[in-house]
């Protein structure tokens, strides 16, 4: 198939160059149709993994999810089990992104079965290792942590030095879950640390931007700032929007902590603007409730209660009950000084409610969540 190789030339030829890239994108496409409705199996995946980087760092999921299931179904035909457990790993990765996490739940649970199934423990790390990512969003920590260390212990076992960057990274997010910002701080330096030298630049960029937020959280903006600063650069070198928005957003609210409220919207803005391109819900989320803690340092409470709603609402479509908790406490604060106080108590309600069913309402978990909401204002 001379249009397959020609492609695939012209994908290799452009790696990164994602303008190019976009321009094609509708060939591209038509190619690995032509292939998959004439089963060529072998072409179709490698033209399929090539695609892939632009496809995922450029927001093109629903695509990304089409060509996924063509090339796990063309995997299937030649019981090709390793590069079926691959694809489904890469199908939960997609729903990730998305925020579709109970379904990115089950799709890494299906991949570290297949794994295990075709012999392959390292990759089954990867797919647990995720798993672990996809429940803590879901709010089930204690679950979360049980896996991170599971990972943790296997990958020593495997000699996975360099790797055990990764669940070290989920074990400071769940430290910083928990309000403990000193263990966090320690678990993604020791993360950091491992990972320089390798030209894993979108993980390090991922420790930069926790870094910042971290920083933020505890009032020290000029660190916010620099480390949240190093994250954009190296996400913009490597080309992963989702991350750049991201980044965006918490600049924001480091421009907004110190005052600069034009500058804090510009960017959220601008953040807003590729997220919603990407169709990335859980930043959108975020974004949203940025915007409305914007408006209450600028008086606008009705423009903060809409976006707080919106973010609210974003929060229990997909799942993740910290968001959820967090949406709630600042419209109770909202309505409590507006003397709306039973709207604040019916929020409050709603936050023990919700805690309660997601397994927050724990010493540490709900008060940890509070607190980061309350630091943020």
């Amino acid at each position: 198939m001379r249009f397959a190789d020609y492609y695939l030339q012209y994908i290799r030829d452009r790696e990164s160059n994602w303008s190019e890239l976009e321009a094609e994108h509708v060939n591209l496409l038509n190619a690995v149709r032509r292939l998959q409705e004439v089963n060529d199996h072998d072409r179709l995946c490698v033209l399929r993994d090539a695609l892939q980087p632009y496809l995922d760092l450029q927001g093109h999921w629903e695509d990304s999810l089409t060509l996924n299931d063509w090339a796990m179904a063309a995997a299937q035909a030649k019981s090709d089990y390793v590069t079926t457990a691959r694809f489904t790993h890469d199908k939960a990765d997609i729903l990730n992104q998305m925020g579709e996490y109970r379904q990115a739940e089950h799709y890494y649970q299906l991949s570290e079965q297949a794994y295990l199934t075709a012999g392959s423990q390292e990759m089954a790390l990867r797919s647990r290792h995720m798993r672990a990512m996809v429940i803590r969003a879901q709010g089930r920590l204690a679950e979360a942590d049980r896996l991170c260390e599971a990972t943790i212990t296997d990958s020593q076992r495997l000699g996975l030095d360099r790797w055990i960057a990764h669940p070290l990274y989920v074990r400071a997010l769940l430290a910083r879950d928990r309000g403990n910002f000193k263990s966090a701080q320690r678990w993604i330096h020791e993360s950091l640390n491992r990972l320089m030298g390798s030209e894993e630049d979108a993980m390090i960029a991922q420790c930069y931007h926790f870094l910042g937020e971290l920083a933020l959280l505890q009032g020290d903006l000029l660190e916010a700032r620099t480390q949240l600063i190093r994250s954009l650069e190296l996400s913009q070198k490597v080309g992963i929007i989702r991350r750049v928005a991201a980044t965006q957003r918490l600049l924001g609210d480091v421009a907004r902590a110190e005052g600069q409220y034009d500058e804090a919207s510009r960017l959220y803005h601008e953040a807003l603007t590729i997220s919603n391109q990407l169709g990335d819900r859980p930043q959108v989320a975020r974004i949203e409730v940025s915007r409305g803690e914007l408006a209450v340092r600028l008086k606008r409470t009705r423009e903060a209660q809409e976006l707080l709603q919106i973010a609210l609402n974003i929060y229990h479509e997909i799942g993740d009950p910290r968001g959820e908790i967090g949406a709630l406490w600042q419209l109770a604060r909202l309505e409590f000084k507006q003397g709306r106080f039973s709207l604040a108590l019916r929020h409050g309600f709603s936050i023990v409610h919700g805690a309660r069913r997601s397994g927050l309402l724990q010493p540490g978990l709900l008060v940890g969540i509070l607190q980061r909401e309350r630091r943020k204002l």
